[in-house]
Order: C-alpha cells, then sequence, then structure tokens
C-alpha cells in the first residue's frame, strides 16, 4: 500500500512527466483524467492547443483510477498495464480508447529519459 507521501510524490513526478511528453506538437483529441486515491488527480487536456497537464479535477472523457506508484512504474514500463487492469489495480472510465491513445505519445518521452 502506497503511503500518502509516496503517492503525492510519485503524482508530482508523473505530471511533471506528462507537460513534457505533450509540449509536443501531439494531440490526444481529448480529456484524460487520472486519480490518484489520497494523492490528487492528473488531468491531459488534449482538446487545447497546445495540450494542458494539470491537477485540477475537471470532467473527463476517461478516467482512470489507479495507484499513482504504480501508475509511475508503468509509465517507466517496470510494470504491466494490461495486468495491472486484469488484477483490478486499474479502473477505467468513460472512452477507453482516450487512455490507449496516450502511450505512442509519451512513449519517446520516456525512451529519451531512459538514454
Amino acid at each position: 500500500m502506497t503511503t500518502t507521501a509516496e503517492g503525492t510524490k510519485a503524482a508530482a513526478e508523473i505530471t511533471a512527466l506528462l507537460r513534457e511528453a505533450m509540449k509536443a506538437d501531439v494531440s490526444l483529441g481529448a480529456v484524460l483524467k487520472f486519480i490518484y486515491p489520497g494523492a490528487g488527480v492528473v488531468v491531459v487536456d488534449g482538446t487545447r492547443v497546445p495540450n494542458e497537464v494539470h491537477n485540477r479535477d475537471t470532467k473527463a472523457d476517461c478516467t482512470v483510477q489507479i495507484d499513482p506508484v504504480l501508475h509511475l512504474k508503468m509509465l517507466r514500463m517496470e510494470a504491466d498495464q494490461g495486468s495491472a487492469f486484469r488484477q483490478g489495480k486499474m479502473r477505467i472510465s468513460g472512452d477507453v480508447a482516450v487512455a490507449i491513445r496516450l502511450g505512442p505519445l509519451v512513449l519517446p518521452t520516456i525512451n529519451r529519459g531512459r538514454s
């Protein structure tokens, strides 16, 4: 179980990573919200130009509820998304395709950080 401090730190890292990834001329075309119980939210507003990543709890086309530490591991490719979903560690509501579109947009930024 993630502590509040760990969760808050992970959520801040995710916010920074997504801000960097969404700087490029890419479009998610929708609003995607990640809810981190006890640690807040991260929203990717891909309907704006440029994209906006913020921590205000707003309405979204797709909402993903997940532990922030697990989400950070998934973004770093240290944990499998499919396994997390099948094990009930990640809940998705709304347009699932929006969440699926995020992966290819953030992957180049994550791979750059690993070099």
